[in-house]
């Protein structure tokens, strides 16, 4: 075959002869001998003519087809570009540095200025998470849940499984505080499936599941997850995540009413926040343990007198509050919103246990306020709790009749079961009951009664009693299962490994039989004797709201019992 022979027919379907190579033509000239068959690609037959003895291609390929040379205004804006990305670089890191110092709203506005100016999609990532959780710091809860969307596109953009996993983390924290507990679980859940790295993103995740479980009244799997996010923190030596473990676990016993534990690692984790190893760590985790310390305090009962300290593992009333007024004005400096209302349902919390109705009412009303404002309803939830304890209070005293508590109540069920939260339903229709009761309603009282026993409260998971129903010291299995103390073998202390439990799996009885039947509840007590009221005592009314004419009624009912009993 002649070199003319590349022009024939037969030839035409196969690669151009200019993209051939020259040893290859020399080895075997026939296309069809190739090693590997070339690509047909569908070009145009019609030829341009000669020019100097060469033949061109058409329109479609050969040089020709070359793109036009970059001109002067191109090349601009390749310069610009880079320089745009270079100094969203800069910005970025002089953000972090800012608000590392607790700059936070110099910080975020720097931030912003170079969210225009990112170029790259990892950077843009990193500077999308920095905004997060600043806005999450501000209490700008459904602004942050947008800059988490953005992420997650960008990461399905980059198939980067680390940042789909740290997007679906935030997405879990923003909905678990605005009271999507259930999408906040799949969230966690997702990205618990995709890579975290290994690092302190899984640990954060394990954190996040465990905070949703113990909102939805699952104290094992939340023990669970509070374990395996403390062998995370320690093993990378995280002092911000370690200091959320402990403030996890403090939360957990005192819903559990084990106040001594509490109080320990709420110690634990202002330790954390005050320590020489505490430079790393930002004010917002300082104004959650002390806030964490002056909850456990308060469900200790740590009341008295400011003279009276307590022991090595806590500290007096006096301070106790000192500590509450350092959270408020960390808060208020950071212009933490959530913060702020918390606190300020923790003081509802202290002036209730002193008795001091009024003052717990009107502090109450500021923490539901602030949290309908910032759409977090945990925090308007449990500070709805705690107004409706206080009315409780006053129903039990005589002061006020049946029909505000009932209401009250009633809004704080629908609030209760939206979000989820299962063991504060329970109480809230408990309480229900108590009321129809007086009332003299049996049959709603026994159908409320009915609905909280539904939900099966938290039992030893090796005697089976009820948990949480009095103060009483408990202990966790390395299995996660939460016991009383008395109960727990010698076997499972605390310098057990998870691998010795193996063998003794045992003696506890829900690794033994998770399906086991558990012991009937105790019967109630018997109901006490209803109570003739005017028609007028009976609900009718709107959802209630506390009024500052119930405000004022209350603090004169108490301002007039103080002159009789002065008299």
């Amino acid at each position: 075959m002649s070199w003319d022979s590349l022009e024939s027919r037969d030839f035409l379907g196969g690669v151009p002869a200019h993209q051939l190579s020259a040893t290859r033509l020399l080895s075997s000239p026939d296309p069809s001998r190739l090693e590997d068959p070339p690509e047909v690609f569908p070009f145009s037959e019609e030829y341009q003519g000669e020019r100097n003895g060469a033949l061109r291609w058409g329109s479609r390929f050969g040089p020709a087809h070359r793109p036009p040379p970059a001109g002067l205004l191109d090349c601009f804006r390749g310069c610009r570009s880079r320089l745009d990305q270079y100094l969203a670089r800069r910005k970025i890191e002089r953000g972090v540095r800012l608000y590392g110092q607790n700059e936070q709203r110099l910080a975020v506005k720097v931030w912003l200025s170079a969210l225009r100016g990112v170029r790259h999609r990892s950077d843009k990532f990193a500077l999308l998470g920095h905004l997060y959780q600043a806005y999450m710091d501000f209490g700008k809860y459904r602004e942050s849940l947008e800059f988490a969307h953005r992420q997650l596109g960008i990461s399905e953009e980059l198939d980067s499984a680390p940042m789909r996993a740290e997007a679906y983390l935030n997405l879990a924290r923003a909905h678990q505080t605005l009271g999507g507990l259930d999408r906040a679980l799949s969230y966690a859940r997702h990205a618990l499936y995709n890579d975290c790295g290994g690092g302190s993103t899984a640990g954060c995740v394990h954190l996040t599941v465990a905070s949703v479980s113990l909102e939805l009244g699952a104290f094992s799997k939340a023990m669970d997850g509070f374990q395996k996010a403390l062998a995370v923190a320690q093993s990378q030596n995280d002092n911000t995540l370690l200091l959320q473990v402990y403030v996890g676990l403090s939360e957990l016993w005192r819903r559990l009413r084990d106040a001594e534990r509490a109080v320990a690692c709420a110690a634990r984790a202002c330790d954390l926040g005050r320590g020489p190893r505490a430079a790393d760590l930002n004010t917002r985790h300082h104004r959650a343990a002390l806030l964490q310390m002056a909850a456990a305090l308060r469900a200790r009962g740590e009341l008295g007198d400011a003279h009276d300290y307590c022991n090595v593992r806590a500290i007096n009333s006096n301070s106790k509050l000192i500590e509450h007024m350092e959270a408020l004005r960390l808060a208020a400096v950071a212009g933490d919103q959530g913060c702020y209302a918390r606190a300020a349902r923790i003081a509802g919390d202290v002036y209730r246990r002193k008795c001091d109705i009024g003052k717990a009412l009107r502090h109450y009303e500021v923490a539901m306020g602030a949290g309908q404002a910032l759409g977090d309803r945990l925090a308007q939830m449990e500070a709805m709790d705690g107004a409706a304890r206080c009315l409780e209070a006053l129903r039990l005293q005589g002061r006020i009749c049946n029909c505000r508590p009932l209401e009250f109540n009633t809004r704080l069920l629908e609030v209760a079961t939206s979000v989820g939260a299962k063991m504060l339903v329970r109480r809230v229709r408990l309480r229900l009951a108590e009321i129809y009761t007086a009332l003299g309603d049996n049959n709603a009282a026994a159908r409320q009664k009915r609905a909280a026993a539904a939900w099966a409260a938290p039992a030893c998971a090796r005697c089976r009693e009820p948990l949480a129903d009095r103060p009483e010291p408990l202990a966790s299995l390395p299995c996660a299962h939460i016991v009383h103390h008395a109960c727990m073998p010698e076997s499972w202390s605390r310098r057990s490994t998870r691998g010795a439990s193996a063998s003794a799996g045992v003696e506890c009885a829900e690794c033994a039989s998770p399906r086991a039947p558990r012991a009937p509840p105790p019967a109630p007590p018997a109901p006490p004797a209803p109570r003739t009221l005017p028609h007028q005592d009976f609900p009718f009314g709107t959802p209630p709201t506390l009024r500052e004419s119930d405000l004022n009624s209350v603090l004169s009912d108490h301002s007039s019992q103080q002159a009789t009993s002065s008299v």
